[in-house]
C-alpha cells in the first residue's frame, strides 16, 4: 500500500510538471510587462510627494520662529509694563511713608477692576497692608519663595513667580514682586503685581484655533507659566513628559512624540526675552503642519494605487485567460488524485454510506460505498470488509436504533456532529463524528480525540479544586451554587452558607512556619468532610477562609447544629509536622436562603458579615446574619472613609486650653487638643472620632498632624513677637510605639524653627504599660532632644510608683476626678496631697485638671500644687482667641468663670 501511494505522489506531480512547462512563459511574461509600466508610475508618484514634504517642513519652521519671535516681543512689552507699575508704586510708597492706599486709588478708576489683576504692598513680616482685591484678614505671605527671596536679599530687582494658587484671588496668578526698602536701605517689605496666566497668552489666538498646537511662556528653569493649547489637548495642565530647557536664546527643531503626553510630535520654535526670564515656545503639531501635504499624498497615492491596481488586473486577467484552457484538461485528474491522498493519508476516519428507501419512500438502511483503512480501523475491520456492507449487519439491537435515528437525522437535515464513546475489540476510545449529506448519499468523518477528553478533564479538575486541600474552590463554587440556589428556589427549598475563617492562623506561619500551616489546612478541611451530610458542600475559598454550603438546612437550628459540629471538630487539637500539637478556633457565619438573599454575592456577603460579627464578639462560635449588621458595617466603612478623607484634607484644627502657676496666675503653658471641623456636621466631638482613630490605626496620622501644626501655630507666634509657652501635644499608645515618633517630631520643629523646649509630649498611663525597657528608651530619646513628657490622666489606668520612678517624667497630671473630690471634704484633700508629695519627690511637677471652681484653687494652693488647668482659667480656645492669653500672661485677675454647658469630657 505504501508503495501505491509513492507511485501516485510522482504521477501527479509529473503531470503537474509538465503543464507549468507548456504554458510558464505565457502565464508570467504578460504580467510582467504591466508591472513595469507600474513601477514607473510610482517611483514618479513618491518623488513628487518627496518634494512637497520638504517645501511644507521649510514653511513650518518659518512660521514656528516667527510665531516664537512675536509672542517674545509681546511678552517683553507686558513684563516692561508691570515692572514699570512695580517700580512706580515703590516709588510713591517710600514718599507716601507708607501711607499710599489702593484702595482709594481703585474707588478713582486708577485701575482695571477685575480679578485677574492685583496689586498689593506687603510689609517686612509678610502682611498684605494694602491692595486692589478684597481679601481676608491678616492675608499673611511670609511663606512665599518670592517673599522670602527678597527678604533674604537673595534677588535684587524684579522677581516673577508662578503661584498655582493664590490666597487673595484664589486660582493660579504670576507674581511681579520688588522689594522695599527703608530710609536706611534695609529690607522693609514687597511691592508685587499679579496677573492672571492666561493674560500673558491672550494676545494670540492661533494655538487655541490648531487643535493640537500649543503656546507657552517658560521661566529660565523650564517651568511653565502660561501655556495656551489647542481644543484637542485642553486637558492636559502640562503636555511635556519632562521640563524643557532651551540651551540657546532661540531655535526650532522637531520634538519626537515621547516629549508629549499626548503622544504627538511637533514643531518646536523658542526665543529667550533678553531683560527677563522668560521663554516663549510655540509648538505646532506634525499633523496639523502636514495636513495639506498629507490630502495630497493621499490623492497621489490613490491616483497611483488606482492605476497600478488596473495594470495588475490587466496583466492577471489576461494570465488567467491565456492559463484557464491547459487548466482545465487537467483539473479532473488532479482532484482525483489529491482526494484520494487525503483520505488515504488521514489520521480521520473517512465513509461514504448511501440510503437505501423502501415502497414508502422511507430510509430503511445505509450501505457503506467507500472508506478509508483509518475509518475501518476504527471500526475493527479492514476496508474490503467493510465495503458495500449494510448498517444492519454492522450494528444490532439498541445500538442498531440509536445509528439509524441519528443517520436519518443528519439525512433530513444535511447536517450532525456529535461527541461520544466507542467500545472496539474490548477497548474505549471518544470520536468526534460529522455527518453532511450528499445527494442520496452521507458523507461521514471520525476522529479520535481520547487525549483531548483526557486533557479536558485534567484542566477540569485543575480549575475546579484547590491544589493544596483537595477541596472545591471558589471558581467551582461560582459555577456551582448559583444552579443549586435555582433548584432550591423551584423546590421552595431552604439552603445555607457558613463562612469559616479560622482564628488567629496566621500566629501558626508566623511561629511554626508555612509547612505546619498547610498541614493544618488539610487537616481543617477533611474533619468538615466527615460531618457533613449527603448534599453538603465545603469549599476552600482561599488563605484560611472556607465556605460549606448546607443543601439540607431547613431551618436556622438545623445550620446552627452542624456549625457547632464543625467548631468543636476543629478544636480538638491538629498535629501538625515535627510531632508538635497546635489548638485552634474557628469564627462561622451563616446565612440562610432565601430569606438573607437570593443570589450568590448576597448570601456570601452576609455571611462573611456574620463571621467578623463572630469574631468581634470573642471569636470560636458561630454567629446569623441580621440586617442591623450590615448598617453598622456600613456606618463604620462611612465613618472612616470620611475620617480619611478629613485626613487627606486638613480638616482639624486645634484649640489652646491654659496652664498656669497655681500660686501667682503666671501662664506657664498651653495644651493643644485638636478639633474636626467637619464641612457638613460642624465641629465633631474629640469623643466621636478618637476612638475609631485608635481602632483603625489612623490616630498615627492625626497625631502628626496635630505636632505639625502646634509646631507651626508657635512659629506663627513667635513671628508677632509674642513670647511664646511651651505647648503639650497628646500622644496616643499606638503613636507612642511608633518607631518614627522621635523623627516626626524633630522635622516638625526644624520645618518650622521652633526650639524643643517649647513643645512638651502628655503620655497616657497606658503607653506606660507597654515594653517598659523601649518605653524607657524611648522617652529618653525623645527627652534627649530637649522635648519634656508629662503623664496625662493620671490616676485612671493602672500606673505604679515603681514605673513613675523608673521612668524619667517630667509632669505628671492628675486626673479631673481627683480634682471633684476635693470638695468631698478630708479625704479627697489627703488622697491629692499623696499624690503631690510623691510627685515631687521624684522631681516631677503636678498640674491639677479640671479646676473649675475658686475653692478647689484655693485647696490645691494649700497642697503646693505646681500648676492648674481647667474652666475656672479658660475653657480651650482657638488660636486666634488663644493669643490673648500670651499678651496678658497673668490670668489670675481675668477669671471670669461661668458653668459649662456640657461635662469636661465632651466639651475638652
Amino acid at each position: 500500500m505504501e508503495t501505491e501511494n509513492k507511485t501516485d505522489e510522482v504521477r501527479s506531480a509529473l503531470t503537474q510538471f509538465r503543464f507549468l512547462k507548456g504554458s510558464l512563459w505565457l502565464i508570467i511574461g504578460w504580467p510582467a510587462a504591466c508591472m513595469l509600466v507600474a513601477a514607473a508610475v510610482w517611483m514618479l508618484s513618491l518623488s513628487r510627494l518627496e518634494t512637497e514634504q520638504d517645501r511644507s517642513r521649510a514653511q513650518a519652521f518659518r512660521d514656528a520662529r516667527s510665531l516664537a519671535n512675536s509672542y517674545a516681543e509681546q511678552l517683553s512689552r507686558s513684563a516692561d509694563q508691570l515692572d514699570q507699575i512695580t517700580l512706580t508704586l515703590a516709588y510713591y510708597w517710600k514718599k507716601s511713608n507708607g501711607t499710599l492706599r489702593l484702595e482709594d486709588q481703585a474707588s478713582q478708576g486708577l485701575y482695571p477692576s477685575t480679578n485677574n489683576f492685583s496689586l498689593g504692598i506687603v510689609d517686612k513680616h509678610g502682611k498684605v497692608l494694602t491692595g486692589l482685591l478684597k481679601r481676608s484678614a491678616n492675608v499673611d505671605l511670609s511663606d512665599r519663595t518670592y517673599f522670602r527671596a527678597h527678604r533674604d536679599g537673595k534677588v535684587s530687582g524684579l522677581q516673577i513667580t508662578r503661584i498655582d494658587h493664590g490666597r487673595i484671588v484664589g486660582k493660579p496668578i504670576v507674581i511681579f514682586s520688588r522689594a522695599l526698602t527703608d530710609s536706611q536701605g534695609r529690607f522693609d517689605g514687597i511691592v508685587y503685581a499679579g496677573v492672571a496666566p492666561e493674560f500673558l497668552a491672550s494676545f494670540y489666538e492661533k494655538a487655541s484655533e490648531g487643535s493640537n498646537d500649543v503656546l507657552a511662556v517658560l521661566n529660565d528653569k523650564g517651568d511653565i507659566i502660561a501655556m495656551k493649547t489647542g481644543k484637542n489637548i485642553r486637558q492636559y495642565s502640562r503636555l511635556s513628559t519632562s521640563p524643557a530647557v532651551f540651551q540657546r536664546s532661540q531655535g526650532v527643531h522637531v520634538a519626537p512624540a515621547e516629549r508629549f503626553l499626548d503622544r504627538r510630535s511637533r514643531i518646536v520654535a523658542w526665543q529667550k526675552l533678553e531683560k527677563y526670564a522668560f521663554v516663549s515656545v510655540v509648538a505646532m503639531a506634525e499633523e496639523d503642519v502636514y495636513a495639506t501635504y498629507e490630502a495630497l499624498r493621499r490623492d497621489y497615492m490613490s491616483l497611483a494605487a488606482g492605476g497600478v491596481f488596473l495594470l495588475a488586473l490587466i496583466g492577471i486577467v489576461g494570465s488567467i485567460f491565456i492559463g484557464r484552457l491547459a487548466w482545465r484538461k487537467h483539473q479532473t485528474a488532479i482532484i482525483t488524485d489529491t482526494y484520494r491522498l487525503a483520505t488515504e493519508g488521514a489520521q480521520e476516519g473517512f465513509f461514504m454510506a448511501r440510503a437505501l428507501y423502501g415502497s414508502d419512500r422511507q430510509i430503511t438502511d445505509f450501505v457503506v460505498e467507500n472508506c478509508n483503512e483509518r475509518g475501518a480501523q476504527m471500526l475493527g475491520l479492514d476496508k474490503e470488509q467493510l465495503l458495500e456492507v449494510r448498517f444492519s449487519r454492522l450494528y444490532s439491537g439498541k445500538m442498531q436504533d440509536r445509528v439509524m435515528q441519528v443517520y436519518r437525522d443528519a439525512m433530513h437535515k444535511g447536517f450532525h456532529q456529535d461527541e461520544f464513546r466507542m467500545q472496539v475489540n474490548g477497548g474505549h476510545f471518544w470520536v468526534h463524528r460529522r455527518l453532511v449529506r450528499s445527494g442520496d448519499g452521507i458523507a461521514i468523518t471520525m476522529r479520535d480525540i481520547t487525549q483531548g477528553k483526557e486533557h479536558e478533564r485534567t484542566l477540569s479538575d485543575l480549575a475546579n479544586r484547590d491544589a493544596l486541600t483537595q477541596l472545591p474552590n471558589r471558581y467551582w463554587l461560582s459555577q456551582h451554587l448559583p444552579r443549586l440556589l435555582e433548584e432550591a428556589g423551584r423546590q421552595q427549598a431552604s439552603l445555607a452558607v457558613l463562612y469559616l475563617d479560622l482564628d488567629n492562623f496566621k500566629d501558626v506561619n508566623n511561629s511554626m512556619g508555612h509547612s505546619a500551616g498547610d498541614d493544618i489546612l488539610k487537616q481543617a478541611g477533611q474533619r468538615m468532610l466527615s460531618v457533613l451530610r449527603t448534599g453538603d458542600h465545603v469549599v476552600r475559598l482561599g488563605g484560611d477562609e472556607f465556605t460549606i454550603v448546607l443543601g439540607q438546612a431547613q431551618t436556622r437550628q438545623d445550620a446552627a447544629d452542624v456549625a457547632a459540629r464543625i467548631l468543636s471538630l476543629l478544636s480538638v487539637p491538629f498535629r501538625v509536622t515535627g510531632g508538635f500539637e497546635y489548638t485552634m478556633q474557628a469564627s462561622v457565619g451563616a446565612s440562610l436562603f432565601p430569606q438573607d438573599g437570593k443570589t450568590m454575592e448576597a448570601l456570601l456577603k452576609h455571611a462573611d458579615t456574620a463571621m467578623y460579627v463572630a469574631k468581634n464578639n470573642g471569636k470560636g462560635h458561630c454567629a446569623f446574619y441580621t440586617p442591623e449588621q450590615t448598617e453598622r458595617i456600613v456606618n463604620r466603612i462611612g465613618a472612616e472613609h470620611a475620617l480619611r478623607h478629613a485626613i487627606d484634607n486638613r480638616e482639624f484644627l486645634l484649640h489652646y486650653q491654659p496652664r498656669v502657676n497655681a500660686a501667682t496666675g503666671e501662664l506657664t503653658s498651653m495644651e493643644a487638643l485638636v478639633r474636626w471641623a467637619h464641612p457638613l456636621r460642624g465641629m465633631v466631638s474629640p469623643g466621636e472620632f478618637i476612638p475609631l482613630a485608635e481602632e483603625t490605626g489612623l490616630i498615627v496620622q492625626i497625631g502628626e498632624i496635630v505636632i505639625d501644626q502646634a509646631c507651626a501655630q508657635i512659629a506663627a507666634w513667635q513671628n508677632q513677637q509674642l513670647q511664646a509657652v511651651p505647648v503639650s501635644v497628646n500622644v496616643s499608645p499606638k503613636q507612642f510605639a511608633h518607631a518614627d515618633l522621635k523623627s516626626v517630631l524633630m522635622s516638625s520643629l526644624a520645618r518650622h524653627g521652633v526650639a524643643p523646649e517649647l513643645l512638651e509630649l502628655e503620655i497616657t498611663e497606658s503607653c506606660m504599660l507597654q515594653d517598659s525597657q523601649k518605653v524607657a528608651q524611648d522617652i529618653d530619646a525623645i527627652k534627649s532632644c530637649g522635648i519634656r513628657v508629662a503623664v496625662d490622666d493620671f490616676g485612671t489606668g493602672y500606673s505604679s510608683l515603681a514605673q513613675l520612678q523608673r521612668l524619667d517624667l517630667d509632669v505628671l497630671k492628675v486626673d479631673q476626678a481627683f480634682t471633684r473630690e476635693l470638695a468631698n471634704g478630708e479625704t479627697g484633700e489627703a488622697f491629692f496631697m499623696t499624690i503631690v508629695s510623691m510627685a515631687h519627690i521624684l522631681g516631677m511637677h503636678v498640674v491639677a485638671e479640671g479646676v473649675e471652681t475658686t475653692e478647689q484653687l484655693q485647696v490645691l494652693q494649700a497642697l503646693g500644687c505646681n500648676e492648674v488647668q481647667g474652666y475656672l482659667i479658660s475653657r480651650p480656645v482657638p488660636a486666634g482667641e488663644a493669643t490673648h492669653f500670651l499678651v496678658r500672661r497673668k490670668l489670675f485677675r481675668h477669671l471670669q468663670y461661668e458653668e459649662p454647658a456640657g461635662t469636661p469630657a465632651q466639651l475638652s
